[in-house]
């Protein structure tokens, strides 16, 4: 076996952390790492299922030592319940990340071979997955790398066979109620014996060709704007739910009915569809608008004090404010971060909520204008509105997401600079 190609581009010493279980996959992987001269963090996650991890663990360090790695066991916790190998595997990948970004690492490799690849193809399939789900495993993801997947699950047995590794063997991949096990020792088996083709292999291109399929389709729909309802509608049906999916991915990937139902939203045939987790899409002004539900439910929120300089949290949203004696090199737009005249403001400054019938003299526009329509012309839902954050000393200083009050515009007079950003809080 000979990763050279397909970690090309890691110079000599370049750090990196290996996530290794014991299993032969990791410890051939490990191997294979440090051999190829890299700087080698093994990292072992305890995720406190089952007994025994003692001996795994002492497998990766022996391992490590022997190849002159270094070696770390990290322990998390994974409550027992429905989509526990999901869970186990985000718990897992939470850890390699948080490693890899305190010893600097460039890459995270992971010892996924081209068996685990079809294993993956075959339960998007039994998911109903879309491409993406059908295109299994990417080599290469941010910071993640599958250099195996080239490799059969035979070949890192033998290699650690050669070496005279042993592998630790974990238990759970002998319980057929775990769909990948069932997966790997009936339903592969029985496809191979059925068709008398190396089935393995054949999920494995297919899913090397869909990928080149979904990355296409990713690269179209990257440059499209997910809230522009117009455009979303007009395009072809495939590329228009890639744009959704892509827009609605976090925390988890919507199913393909969310995904419909927010087009249905974006033709106006709909007036909201609701996410599950209880947001939901809402179509404002032509664009489409995602309304929290804990914003829905807990209508208006109290008036918080904001220090010149200091933060406010006000509902989702932080606010945070602070003077410069110089003028910007470059000016904000108005909508997210903000600069005003600080000498122009009074104190005390509050954010808070629009008051019914409350006006304004949004900067630029002469005259005055209702609170409420300039959240409306700023994409703001109607059940979004009694929520929404106003910097106010007094009058309003600054509507978030729109623009600031005229009277505290900067002039060739100004000296202090008042900045003012909003950015979704941290939950």
């Amino acid at each position: 076996m000979n990763l050279a190609a397909a970690l090309d581009d890691l110079a000599t010493g370049a750090s990196v952390v290996v996530g290794c279980s014991g299993g032969a996959d990791s410890l051939a992987l490990l191997a294979l790492a440090c051999e190829l001269g890299l700087d080698v963090e093994a990292v072992y996650v305890d995720h406190g299922l089952r007994a025994g991890t003692g001996h795994d663990a002492e497998t990766v360090r022996s391992a490590a030592a022997r190849f002159g790695a270094r070696a770390r066991v990290e322990h998390v916790d994974v409550a027992p319940g429905p989509n526990l190998e999901a869970r186990a595997r985000e718990a897992r990948y939470r850890v390699l990340e948080r490693v890899r970004a305190e010893v600097g690492a460039v890459a995270i490799l992971i010892a996924h071979t081209r068996d685990d690849q079809a294993e993956t193809v075959l339960l998007s399939m039994l998911r109903g997955a879309a491409v993406s789900g059908l295109a299994g495993m990417a080599p290469r993801r941010g910071f993640v790398r599958r250099p195996l997947l080239g490799y059969r699950r035979s070949e890192t047995h033998e290699l650690c066979a050669r070496l005279g590794l042993s592998p630790a063997h974990d238990p759970m991949n002998d319980e057929l109620h775990h769909r990948r096990v069932w997966l790997r020792r009936e339903v592969i088996p029985r496809l191979v014996d059925g068709t008398d083709r190396d089935i393995v292999e054949v999920l494995a291109r297919q899913a090397e060709l869909l990928r080149e399929d979904d990355e296409l389709l990713e690269a179209l729909a990257t440059p499209h704007e997910p809230d522009d309802a117009a455009a979303v509608a007009a395009l072809p049906r495939a590329l228009a739910r890639r744009v959704i999916r892509r827009w609605l991915s976090a925390p988890a990937p919507p199913s393909l009915a969310t995904v419909e139902r927010v087009l249905e939203v974006a033709r106006g045939n709909r007036r909201a569809a609701q996410l599950p987790g209880g947001d939901r899409i809402e179509r404002v002004r032509g664009r489409l608008v995602r309304v929290a539900g804990a914003e829905a439910v807990t209508g208006t929120v109290a008036p918080v004090a904001l220090d010149l300089p200091g933060r406010a949290r006000f509902g989702g949203v932080e606010i945070e404010a602070w003077i410069e004696n110089g003028p910007p090199s470059a000016w904000p737009d108005g909508r997210e971060r903000a600069v005003c005249d600080a000498d122009r403001v009074a104190t005390p400054v509050v954010v808070r909520a629009a008051a019914p019938g409350e006006r304004f003299h949004p900067l630029g526009r002469g005259g005055s204008k209702l609170l409420h329509d300039a959240l409306a012309e700023a994409g703001v839902s109607a059940s979004r509105r009694a929520a929404a954050p106003i910097v106010a000393a007094g009058e309003p200083v600054w509507v978030v997401g729109y623009r600031i009050d005229d009277r505290v515009r900067v002039t060739t007079g100004t000296r202090r600079f008042l900045w003012l950003s909003a950015e979704p809080a941290e939950r």
